[in-house]
């Protein structure tokens, strides 16, 4: 069932509109948030997400601090109580240069050079945040040139989008919209796929890495079994042919044709994920997790 959010805004969109343009670029997801809520009457939770260029779970934090204490609220960072990193003057000089040269290509090579020439012991979401609160305009020109050329024609990325599995889709996304180049920055690349900045980038890693194949790949830990782009499709055309094979049945042709470690488990769960009522599985509503 789609989420509502019932967060009623009373500021005007043309208000909303004047603020969004003073503020700093750390605090535009926010007030892209309540656009997004003034404008649609039913406001769900990823439709929000996208506008907003955010997280579900920043969303919920945002929405409540809004329905607690207004705008003024929303505008003020919340201390969480652990140790800010302080940044040195000098550091913030050098990075403000480096930054404005256009040198560095990513926020590793970026993150590299901090501690090779200042030896500071700052984490690479630190030294984002950082830079996205503080240097907003340059770092979204970096962004732009660090973006790939993808080899790939959009007539092939979206057949590849159609084949992937639901939880590939939004990688696939990323690369046609790189693909057409009608983008600002990654911002924009957020707010449509509703992925992260930093997923983003892993996506893109991994394509300069090893190309749409590495991209359409599902990255899992030792100890869990992932149904492949393969198996999946194997699965829908197996439904397609006889939507009322008993799980257990299923369970064995995959077993015996594409997934020989296939746990039962994770086709249980894949087809009430992925195939809501179309199988006997689909249909169940007992977990075994």
């Amino acid at each position: 069932m789609t989420k509502l959010i019932e967060t009623k805004v009373s500021e005007s969109l043309p208000q909303l509109k004047s603020i969004l343009k003073e503020v700093k670029p750390y605090l535009k997801p926010r007030i892209r948030m309540l656009l997004a809520l003034k404008k649609e009457r039913r406001a769900t939770r990823i439709n929000t997400a996208k506008s907003a260029g955010a997280s579900y779970s920043s969303i919920l934090k945002w929405s409540e601090l809004y329905e607690k204490g207004g705008l003024k609220a929303l505008m003020q960072l919340q201390d969480k109580g652990h140790r800010r990193f302080l940044w040195p003057e000098k550091v913030h000089q050098d990075l403000a240069a480096r930054l404005q040269s256009g040198e560095p290509t990513s926020y590793k090579e970026l993150h590299k050079w901090l501690q090779k020439k200042h030896g500071l012991k700052v984490s690479l979401p630190t030294l984002y945040k950082y830079a996205r609160k503080d240097f907003g305009e340059e770092i979204r020109e970096l962004r732009l040139n660090q973006l790939p050329e993808i080899k790939e024609s959009l007539a092939e990325l979206k057949e590849a989008y159609k084949l992937a599995l639901p939880r590939i889709k939004p990688r696939i996304q990323i690369l046609i919209m790189v693909k057409e180049r009608k983008i600002n920055g990654i911002g924009d690349i957020t707010r449509e796929t509703g992925s992260s900045f930093m997923r983003i980038m892993n996506c893109l890693e991994l394509y300069t890495k090893g190309g749409l194949t590495a991209v359409r790949q599902s990255q899992a830990g030792p100890f869990r079994t992932v149904i492949t782009e393969e198996t999946h499709n194997a699965i829908k055309k197996r439904l397609q042919s006889k939507p009322n094979e008993k799980l257990s049945d299923l369970h064995r042709w995959l077993q015996k044709n594409h997934a020989p470690k296939l746990q039962y488990v994770t086709l249980h769960s894949h087809l009430r994920k992925h195939f809501p009522g179309k199988s006997r599985a689909g249909k169940s509503k007992k977990r075994f997790y």
